[in-house]
């Protein structure tokens, strides 16, 4: 009896055995397949990057898709397409759209509106060229990389005021050699990647800073004023500009002004042109609310760089309407008064050219006070779509009020 249940305990034990066993081997097929699922997943999400050969750049059924906002970021993109070809593609079939960018009510970029535009198009690899200004922190981002999605974001205004086009393709370049790869690390040890690279956090995707002989936000804040345009905006400046051509044509009729105008002295004539610039940018930006806060653009350091470039923009703006102004004045004072009138009304032996000088200089002055007026007449949306923080409000999605 004895050795009897012993011959079924070890038939028992066996048994457990083998069931172990199958266990075991079950779990690992079962793991092999979830493995196979995540990796078919993967290819999956990047269909035409495994056409690509990563290091001879020969890119094959390989398609870039490039998103860029309308106005001059559209702009620079159609000019590197077009004299630059598309050397920094690796090859690849390009597609560009002329889109706005939408915002998320936290004053981020809507990517995942990006990413199904990029599915539309059955795209490989996507990029977003905007002309919104992109920090993390102190630090400016003149590009974002996402290896999972193969999306790249370029910010225009990072690449400055001068050689932008120069500066775009290299920026490019730069986006579609690293997100060929799987993740930073890969493209920083297969891809030689040596631009400095850092994690955003929380999130799995990096920026890259550019290294410059300016501070980045200031290079970022001059890029803005370049994209603002303040020369080519004049036209948007039409109601002060006639406004102070009306008022500056006085100083061409009335003696007394000629009189005043060669009685002061030229530092005189300076401070009162400095002033009288600075009353008109005031007055533009409040009267059209172009003071950017804190809380709709993203922080404190964000709401300074915007202003700075309102500001600076509006100075470049009225500036050169002010020398166009004295410009004008000053050719039809050539024109109209005669020499031996001026000199004899201002009490000089013989007028020379300073003396028309200074009176095209006080009617410029006198002017441009006026035409603070003459922009209530201006259209206020053109006024607003002068500066980056009225063109980005633009952006974002219309709240319950608005529709």
């Amino acid at each position: 009896m004895n050795q009897h249940a012993r011959q079924e305990e070890a038939a028992q034990s066996e048994s457990q055995q083998n069931q172990g066993q199958t266990e075991y081997t079950q779990g690992r097929d079962d793991a092999q397949e979830s493995s196979a699922a995540k990796s078919a997943a993967a290819e999956q999400r990047k269909p035409g990057i495994d056409r690509l050969n990563k290091t001879s750049g020969d890119a094959e059924s390989f398609t870039i898709a490039l998103y860029s906002d309308p106005g001059r970021t559209s702009h620079q993109v159609r000019k590197l397409l077009e004299d630059e070809g598309e050397g920094w593609s690796r090859g690849a079939t390009i597609k560009h759209k002329q889109l706005l960018i939408p915002l998320r009510q936290d004053a981020t970029l809507d990517l995942e509106r990006v990413l199904e535009w990029a599915r539309e198009d059955g795209a490989d690899v996507s990029i977003v060229i905007t002309e919104v200004p992109r920090t993390a922190g102190r630090k400016v981002k003149s590009a974002e990389l996402h290896f999972v999605e193969k999306l790249g974001v370029v910010s225009l205004p990072a690449m400055g005021p001068v050689a932008v086009k120069s500066s775009l393709s290299k920026e490019l370049r730069r986006c579609v050699d690293a997100l060929v790869y799987d993740s930073v690390d890969e493209a920083h040890e297969q891809g030689g990647l040596v631009t400095h690279v850092e994690q955003q956090q929380g999130r799995e995707s990096y920026f890259v800073t550019p290294s410059g002989l300016f501070p980045g936000r200031l290079w970022m804040t001059l890029g803005m004023v370049a994209a603002n345009k303040p020369l080519l905006s004049l036209p948007k400046l039409s109601g002060v500009f006639a406004a102070a051509a009306a008022t500056g044509a006085f100083g061409i009729f009335f003696s007394t002004i000629w009189e005043m105008a060669n009685f002061l002295p030229p530092w005189r004539l300076a401070m009162v042109s400095v002033l009288v610039v600075l009353i008109v940018v005031l007055w533009l930006l409040l009267s059209n609310k172009l003071w950017d806060r804190p809380g709709t653009v993203g922080g404190t350091k964000e709401a300074f760089m915007y202003n700075a470039s309102t500001v600076a923009t509006l100075l470049v703006s009225v500036t050169a309407l002010y020398l166009m102004l004295f410009g004008g004045i000053l050719v039809m004072g050539l024109l109209l008064i005669e020499p031996e009138f001026m000199a004899n009304n201002i009490g000089v032996e013989e007028a020379t050219l300073v003396n028309y000088i200074d009176v095209a200089w006080l009617s410029a002055s006198m002017g441009v006070a006026a035409g603070a007026i003459g922009s209530n007449f201006d259209d206020d949306t053109d006024l607003k779509n002068l500066t980056q923080g009225s063109r980005e409000a633009q952006r974002y999605p219309p709240d319950d009020e608005q529709r």
